[in-house]
Parts: C-alpha cells; structure tokens; sequence
C-alpha cells in the first residue's frame, strides 16, 4: 500500500528538498575543468562516492542551465519507485537498475539512456550496499563503453551529520556552508574486455579520495 502513496509523497518532497538545497550557501570549485565539455555540449559521467551523493546531485541539477541532462541509477525494486519519482520531479532521470541485481541490464539501460538522451549519469561506483570507497568496475565499462569521460566529483560541509546508513551518509544541516569540488574528466580507452585492470580501477578510485581531500582541505583551513 505504501507504494501506491509514492505520487503523492513525490512532490511535496521534492518541494522540502528544493527548499533545503536554498538554505546552504553552497561554493564550487574546479568547474573549469569541464568547461570545455559544457561549452560543447558533450555529455559526461560524474563519480561521486556514495555517501557524498546528494550534493553531487544538487550540482548535477544545478547544470541543467548549461545545457546537461541529468540522470542516475535507481534501483528497480517497488522501494525504488519513490526515489525514481522524486528524481523525475527534480529535473533528473532516473534509469531504474540495481548494480547488485541485474548489473549487465542496468550498464545496458544506463548505455541506451546516455546514447538516446545525450544522458549525463551519476554514478556512485561504491554503491549501492558497498563496500564503502571500495570502487566497482561498471563506471568504467559505462565510460569506455559510451565514450564519455568520467568526472570526480565530491563535496564537504562545515557543519552536516551522518546517517545511520551503510555508507553514513554525509547530510548538511540547514544553512550550512558547502564546498563542492569537481576534479579533471578522465578519458579511457574503448572498451576490450568485460573486466577491468587493477590500475584502471585504482586510478579512478584515487581521483575520487583526491578531490574528497580537497574538499575536505578547504574547511580544515578555515
């Protein structure tokens, strides 16, 4: 029966969550490594890792006025249809698959979604039950597979609490002062092989802990 409220949960909550994004006093830095890719119109593949999401989503959003389509991975299940709901409602699209599930159907959706919608995708490659900053391959294969550069990004927050969830969620209270960091896109080689190297993996994973250092620097200087 819960499900059936979803349409009706969707909305107002997205309202709250509108309202609590225009509280923060939000700052970002490193924009200028994808200006080129927003100047051209070309899409992308932000990674963030799981328990730095939802501030990634809120810049994600945020480019809708350069001309970026948002979107990200949601899972199928019936629980998933209230996140899908709220996604749509906040301007991103949700592609509905589980990494843990049905990975090869979602890399599959998430592909045809990118190719058909000129799709910018969040992807939180520790997700969705982690291990957390543990980085899984299909954010990889995504990139090599739709030719799009993958871009770190992260964020960190003067005064937020964490959630008592698997990955503890990072949250800003309201009002908050938030740092968003957006790292160098990186480019990777057409896809050969079902699996990925170690050192492709490592290179991603030490992208995504650099720029959550960075973001994390700049409130340890102030």
């Amino acid at each position: 029966w819960r499900t059936d409220l979803f349409p009706w949960f969707a909305a107002p909550l997205a309202l709250l969550v509108r309202l609590y994004w225009s509280t923060l006093r939000v700052g970002v830095s490193g924009e200028e490594h994808i200006e080129p890719l927003l100047e051209k119109g070309e899409r992308f593949i932000p990674c963030v890792w799981h328990q730095r999401q939802m501030m990634a989503v809120y810049y994600l959003r945020r480019l809708r006025s350069r001309g970026v389509t948002p979107g990200a991975l949601v899972s199928p299940s019936k629980d998933g249809e209230l996140g899908a709901r709220l996604l749509a409602k906040l301007g991103v699209h949700a592609v509905r698959g589980s990494g843990r599930r049905s990975g090869a159907m979602a890399l599959r959706d998430m592909y045809l979604a990118i190719q058909e919608a000129n799709l910018s995708p969040l992807i939180a490659p520790d997700g969705s039950t982690g291990p957390p900053h543990e980085f899984k391959p299909g954010a990889i294969m995504l990139a090599r597979l739709s030719g799009s550069p993958v871009v770190p990004v992260s964020f960190a927050t003067g005064l937020g609490v964490r959630l008592p969830t698997w990955d503890r969620l990072l949250v800003p209270v309201p009002f908050a002062r938030v740092e968003i960091v957006v790292g160098e896109p990186i480019e990777l080689e057409p896809i050969m092989a079902m699996t990925e190297s170690p050192e492709a993996i490592e290179r991603l994973g030490g992208a995504l802990t650099e720029v959550e250092r960075r973001a994390e620097a700049r409130f340890a200087r102030s």
